[in-house]
């Protein structure tokens, strides 16, 4: 009677377990033209997604896998042949890599559906590569002053995108050449830099240096003028101080104005309540400063 138990278990686990096509578990070798990739999924959507991403997996091993996080989507009708209108978009956490030209060598229905694909290398970075470009950026003093954290950050995300799409197939070199030169010229603008400060508060000039990330100079390409007026009053216990602060910043024909309002409140005495309005300051204009 265990036998005969033992022997349905067994017939029951084989006929459940997965059982792809002999063709699946071959090993396909790249080259510089094609990469090739198999998948399975319930459905056979499913099983081009997830051969998709097996590719897309063996891009991000020449990129020293960037690839942490991925999210599919696909876009276009499904076949058997070269598609030219058909988009799918591996979302990845720094940069799409989008594949538009594939072929479906085999696909099998078994206890789901198994799929072998074939991807043009040249093609994909070819549609890539033309299709990414870095906008055009304002290199103005002060939008480098206040945005360069962000400029330099889209140049890296084009970089690396750049990067990613010539591991595919060494076809945007110039490009990518052209981010890094622009980048670094960007680098070296800001950091070349200076400022001087007028203001009539040595406090808020000491708090501007504190926040500010480029060099004091006498002959400057950006003049900060600080100018700021103090008020106390008393609100049932409470001796408060208040600091408008009216700041601009000026650089060649372009300038930026900020009204700033800091306030500081003590049971002790208003020189305390100063102090602690100027801390106030201090966040304020940190983050004026820090972009």
């Amino acid at each position: 009677m265990k036998r005969l138990v033992y022997f349905l278990i067994f017939l029951l686990f084989t006929s459940c377990a997965t059982n792809p096509p002999d063709w699946y578990n071959k090993i396909y070798t790249d080259n510089n033209y094609y990469i090739y990739a198999t998948g399975s999924g319930k459905t056979k959507q499913d099983a081009i997604n997830s051969a998709l991403a097996n590719a897309s997996a063996k891009i991000a091993i020449v990129v020293k896998s960037l690839y942490k996080s991925q999210k599919y989507s696909y876009k276009g009708d499904d076949t058997s042949a070269y598609s030219n209108t058909s988009i799918f978009d591996i979302q990845t956490k720094t940069n799409p890599i989008t594949f538009t030209d594939y072929k479906i060598l085999k696909l099998d229905k078994k206890d789901k559906f198994y799929v072998l694909i074939k991807i043009n290398r040249y093609k994909n970075a070819k549609y890539m590569c033309d299709n990414t470009n870095l906008e055009n950026i304002n290199t103005d003093n002060l939008n480098l002053l206040f945005n360069y954290k962000n400029i330099i950050n889209k140049i890296n995300k084009t970089i690396t995108k750049l990067k990613n799409i010539n591991a595919l197939y060494p076809i945007c070199k110039e490009k990518l050449h052209k981010a890094i030169e622009l980048k670094e010229n960007i680098q070296k603008k800001y950091n070349n830099l200076t400022y001087t400060i007028k203001t009539n508060d040595n406090n808020i000039k000491n708090i501007i240096e504190s926040a500010i990330n480029i060099k004091n100079s006498k002959n400057s390409q950006i003049k900060i003028i600080a100018k700021s007026f103090n008020s106390n009053k008393i609100i049932g216990d409470y001796k408060i101080s208040i600091i408008n602060l009216n700041l601009k910043i000026i650089s060649n024909n372009s300038s930026k104005s900020f009204e700033i309002k800091c306030a500081g409140n003590s049971i002790q005495d208003f020189s305390t309540a100063k102090s602690l309005a100027y801390e106030n300051c201090k966040e304020k204009i940190k983050r004026i400063f820090n972009n």
